[in-house]
């Protein structure tokens, strides 16, 4: 999955659109536009930085500025009607209120974006209140737009049931910028599934194996094999998590780009505190 930078080149402030779609547009991406994200209908899973997981009706995502991110539909069926249908609204940041102090007016807009750097996914029945919202966002002037937007962060500020989505560690590490290093990610994010030879991975660079893995340690603060180990244990949690159909802990293992069913059990425990099958269980249970 190519990485790509949309400059969304709004030709106001605020852009609100509602995408209707069989599935939803499977693009790696990143822009310097907020992006707030309600799914109307549909389901599949997403990628943000290094999180991965479901995404469902009634769900909210905020996308902070610059990072990367993608929608994976689940597959239809051929002549399934517009299946996937998400409320989009971009936003640039400069026009955010920017006051940090505690007793202003607008303190919930700082706190929202500092959140919102990593991404943030919303699951709540409060959620529905700001569909409402956005019904009449993409038909309102761009003023009222504006008051609107300002209400839906203050709706999304006092919404407890949030998760944060990517890692600090991962984007403070990760530099878009960084052209060497952007196709390396790319390239992982693209084939964790499936084998990724370290030397095919560092004649990318140009590097040998030995320089690629001081390389990627400085930048990422991780060993390769460790970031592909935990990026491979995340996407085995999502798959454990999903009730229909449940799949085995073999499943887990092998969809998620191990090819040793012990040594997966392992590396899960290590990085999880808790077996495959444990996970599983605590997730069943709560």
């Amino acid at each position: 999955m190519k990485l790509h930078y949309l400059q969304k080149n709004l030709d106001r402030d605020i852009k609100v659109s509602k995408n209707e779609e069989k599935e939803f547009l499977k693009l790696w991406h990143y822009h310097p536009e907020i992006e707030i994200v309600y799914i109307v209908k549909g389901n599949g899973t997403l990628y943000a930085g290094d999180y991965i997981g479901t995404f469902k009706q009634d769900d909210i995502f905020y996308i902070g500025s610059n990072v990367p991110h993608m929608f994976d539909s689940n597959s239809q069926k051929e002549g399934t009607p517009k299946s996937s249908v998400a409320y989009v609204v971009h936003a640039r940041e400069t026009i955010l209120p920017a006051d940090t102090a505690s007793e202003s007016p607008f303190s919930y807009v700082k706190k929202l974006q500092d959140f919102g750097k990593r991404g943030i996914l919303f699951r709540s029945n409060k959620n529905k209140e700001i569909r409402q919202i956005l019904d009449k966002m993409g038909h309102d002037s761009l003023h009222e737009n504006g008051i609107a937007l300002l209400n839906v962060f203050y709706l999304l500020s006092n919404i407890e049931n949030k998760t944060v989505l990517s890692s600090d560690h991962w984007l403070s590490g990760y530099e878009v910028k960084d052209l060497r290093l952007n196709r390396v990610i790319q390239h992982i994010m693209e084939n964790f599934k499936n084998q990724l030879p370290l030397d095919e991975v560092a004649s990318m660079t140009g590097m040998n194996k030995a320089a690629f893995c001081r390389y990627f340690k400085n930048k990422t603060g991780k060993s390769f094999v460790t970031f592909v180990n935990e990026l491979r244990v995340t996407y085995a949690s999502k798959v454990l998590n999903e009730a229909e159909p449940a799949k085995t802990i073999s499943e887990a293992c092998y969809q998620s780009g191990f090819n040793s069913l012990s040594y997966f059990n392992r590396t899960f425990k290590k990085i999880k505190g808790v077996s495959p099958s444990g996970y599983r269980n605590k997730t069943i249970r709560y």
